[in-house]
C-alpha cells in the first residue's frame, strides 16, 4: 500500500494552521491539508517525535509497537527529513518550516536564524514547551526557544516523563514538542534489528501509549513522527551500529499518524 509523502517542512505549517497563527515566515512548504482538516477545531497541539523511527524499522517491529501501530491503521502518511538527515537539522525544520539554509540550524547549540514557531505564538500571547533531556535537542536547542522546557533537569527518559507529566498539568501550553531519544541512542549502540532495538522500540511505544491519551484529554490535537530514521553498519570488527545522516529512504523516510 503506498501512503502519502509530505515535507518536513510542512510540520510548522501544519501546526500554525490547526493554531489559526501564520506560518514561520520562512516555511517552504503547505500544510498537511488532511491533518489540517481532521484536526480542525483543536485549540493545543502536541508533536510527538521519536527519535530515528524510520518507516522501515517501524515496519520491521511494528508488532512490538502496538499502540502506534494501531494509530496508523487509523491513518498514515509519510515524511521526508531534510538532508543531512539528522536531529537538530530536523527538529530545526519541524518547528521553522524551514530547510537548515534558512533555520541556519546544524548542531543542537546553533541559534535558529529565521522565525520559529515559538516566536510565532509568543507575539498572539500563547505559550509553548519544548522537551527533551539535559544535552539534547529537546532541550538544548528546542527548549531554549519554547516558553517551558525541563531546564535540563531529566537525565534520562524517566525523569523526561515527569517533568512532561507536570508541563502539562501546571502550563497547558498551546503548542508542545518533546524528543522521545532513547530509540536513537540504542540503534546507534546495537543496530535496528537487535534484541535490544525491540525492546528501546516497545519502550517508546509504551511512552506514546501513556502520553497520548493524557494529551487527548486536555484537548489536544497530537501529531505523532519522526526527525529521521537509521541504516545499519558493519564494522571492521563485525559490530553492528545504526547510523544517518544520507539520503537514503532507510534514513529519511519516516512515519507521521495524527489523533485528536
Amino acid at each position: 500500500m503506498s501512503f502519502i509523502e509530505y515535507p518536513m517542512q510542512a510540520v510548522a505549517p501544519t501546526v500554525a494552521a490547526l493554531l489559526d497563527v501564520p506560518a514561520p515566515a520562512a516555511a517552504e512548504a503547505p500544510s498537511i491539508a488532511p491533518a489540517v482538516n481532521e484536526l480542525a477545531g483543536v485549540e493545543h497541539v502536541a508533536v510527538l517525535g521519536v527519535d530515528a523511527l524510520g518507516v522501515a524499522i517501524w515496519r520491521h517491529w511494528r508488532e512490538r509497537m502496538p499502540f502506534f501501530s494501531a494509530l496508523a491503521e487509523r491513518r498514515l502518511a509519510l515524511l521526508r527529513s531534510v538532508l543531512p538527515s539528522k536531529t537538530p537539522v530536523n527538529f530545526g525544520c519541524m518547528v521553522t518550516g524551514a530547510g537548515p539554509e534558512g533555520h541556519g540550524v546544524r548542531k543542537r547549540e546553533d541559534d535558529f536564524a529565521c522565525e520559529t514557531l515559538f516566536d510565532v505564538l509568543r507575539k498572539r500571547g500563547r505559550r509553548s514547551a519544548g522537551l527533551g533531556r539535559k544535552g539534547k535537542t529537546g532541550n538544548e536547542l528546542l527548549g531554549r526557544y519554547a516558553d517551558v522546557s525541563a531546564a535540563g533537569l531529566a537525565e534520562d527518559e524517566e525523569q523526561l516523563e515527569r517533568i512532561f507529566v507536570s508541563v502539562l498539568a501546571r502550563h497547558r501550553p498551546h503548542f508542545l514538542i518533546a524528543q522521545y531519544l532513547h530509540t536513537d541512542d540504542v540503534f546507534h549502540a546495537h543496530g535496528l534489528f537487535s534484541d535490544e532495538a525491540g525492546d528501546a522500540v516497545a519502550a517508546g511505544d509504551a511512552w506514546l501509549s501513556r502520553r497520548v491519551p493524557g494529551l487527548l484529554a486536555s484537548g489536544y490535537g497530537v501529531l505523532v513522527l519522526a526527525d529521521h530514521g537509521q541504516h545499519e553498519v558493519i564494522e571492521e570488527d563485525g559490530s553492528v551500529h545504526g547510523k544517518h545522516g544520507s539520503d537514503s529512504d532507510d534514513d529519511c523516510l519516516t512515519p507521521l499518524t495524527w489523533i485528536r
